[in-house]
């Protein structure tokens, strides 16, 4: 492993954002990173610079093995905080204070142990309120909005403000970040509508079809990222960005480009009442329920009909030096995404409907944690069971074994089942075992 590279911590590195980035910069930084999936599951390419963690961020001791370990492989310069929890219910769900506030807590503690150069937040656009008509949210726009999710993301943002004090921290509010294979739950949600079946239903637009975000292609927002890594010593102690397009792109004109590019002709769409359509969600939620196939369309969907989410990025453009690059953009890219939809259907939506499965805690992380909690006394346990009088005849081998040796044995195998429940990965039971039957 090459020392002299620069270190990054990375969190969330399994989800979509982290994934695209830890590929994108492997072998340019010694890569840490923190997921609750397996570097397999995740499907992130083995690497001598990359060293995968499975932790959960919101259990403190499981980022004290984390700093153990960080420490003991050269440290690093810089932490990623991309780990985050959000639904489509607007519900709201202990994962929200447990994962977007106290896990952003733990991780500025642990950035400040390690002895981090910067820390940089991902933050969301989705958390502050729609602006004015006529008006675009900036840098200096606060984090009002009032569901769940985004009261989480302002009281993250409070407690950066605190630690940036004596820790360099920068907050990046993203737009909605999308791949050449779509990758964004929504727009994956339309397109898959508007693409189905040339009938009424596949050109309905609520509204007048002016609803609208600002979009950010992945590799632009990977750009900005090490742009701030790059010059993060000419930056402010702690400062906001944007990470978006200017403007907003409404769903008349994803649509018209979608419809063009797939179909080979314009298709003309059904503008249906807000009223109307508001019924439409309700209804396609309440179908979900009674089918038990969630869907992300959700009833308070209808409050945002025909408003637009316009920002105004140019202090961030001008700040970073930085600006989205223009063949990237949204409507630019489409011609990339539906290509993907005719020629790998299978795979596109595999993609896309895995990032609709939102998990706020999982049983296999929790079980390795308590696995691990309770190493040391079942470990225990088990070689008082071996060297009982009433086993001498079951265990004869081990029982002429140095107990130290025996129980370090014991924790070898012990070690193993937890690796193996940890990643999901049975394989490596039968494996290890094969192994073992080939040396004896």
């Amino acid at each position: 492993m090459n020392n002299r590279l620069p270190g990054i911590l990375v969190t969330g590195a399994s989800g979509f954002i982290g994934r695209h980035f830890v590929i994108a910069v492997s072998g340019k930084f010694r890569i840490f990173c923190i997921a609750r999936r397996s570097q397999k599951e995740a499907g992130v390419p083995e690497n001598e610079h990359t060293h995968w963690l499975q932790a959960d961020i919101t259990q403190w001791k499981n980022l004290l093995r984390v700093f153990e370990y960080v420490q003991e492989h050269g440290g690093i310069d810089y932490v990623l905080h991309l780990a985050g929890y959000y639904d489509f219910t607007l519900n709201e769900n202990p994962a929200y204070e447990e994962t977007n506030v106290t896990g952003t807590r733990y991780l500025l503690e642990l950035s400040k142990m390690l002895g981090a150069k910067r820390f940089v937040f991902s933050s969301s656009l989705a958390a502050c309120k729609f602006p004015p008509s006529g008006r675009a949210l900036t840098e200096k726009s606060p984090v009002d909005a009032d569901f769940p999710y985004a009261r989480s993301k302002r009281r993250a943002e409070e407690i950066i403000k605190d630690y940036s004090e004596t820790l360099p921290c920068s907050i990046v509010r993203l737009a909605a970040v999308f791949s050449d294979w779509c990758e964004y739950p929504i727009l994956y949600m339309l397109l898959k509508s508007w693409l189905s079946k040339k009938t009424l239903l596949s050109r309905i637009l609520g509204g007048h079809g002016e609803s609208a975000v600002p979009y950010i292609h992945i590799k632009d927002l990977i750009k900005l990222f090490l742009r701030i890594i790059d010059i993060s010593d000419t930056l402010p102690q702690l400062a906001v960005y944007i990470a978006g397009s200017q403007g907003s792109v409404p769903h008349i004109d994803l649509f018209r480009t979608a419809t063009r590019y797939y179909y080979g002709h314009d298709v003309k769409p059904f503008k249906m009442p807000k009223t109307f359509a508001r019924l439409g969600l309700v209804v396609l939620s309440f179908l979900g329920w009674l089918t038990g196939k969630e869907t992300i369309e959700k009833p308070w969907m209808a409050e945002y009909i025909d408003k637009k989410l316009t920002i105004d990025a140019s202090v961030t453009f001008k700040a970073l030096d930085w600006k989205p690059t223009p063949r990237y953009h949204i409507l630019r890219r489409l011609l990339f995404i539906t290509e993907k939809m005719i020629t790998h259907p299978k795979n596109w939506e595999f993609r896309n409907e895995l990032l609709l499965e939102r998990v706020a805690y999982r049983k296999s992380t929790e079980i390795y944690n308590i696995l691990v909690d309770l190493r040391e006394s079942l470990v225990n346990q088990l070689v008082e069971e071996v060297m009982k009088p009433e086993n001498e005849e079951r265990f004869p081998n081990y029982r002429k074994m140095d107990q130290d040796l025996l129980k370090w044995y014991i924790t070898l195998n012990y070690q193993l089942v937890s690796a193996t429940v940890r990643i999901r990965d049975r394989a490596m039971i039968p494996n290890y075992a094969q192994v073992i039957a080939y040396r004896r």
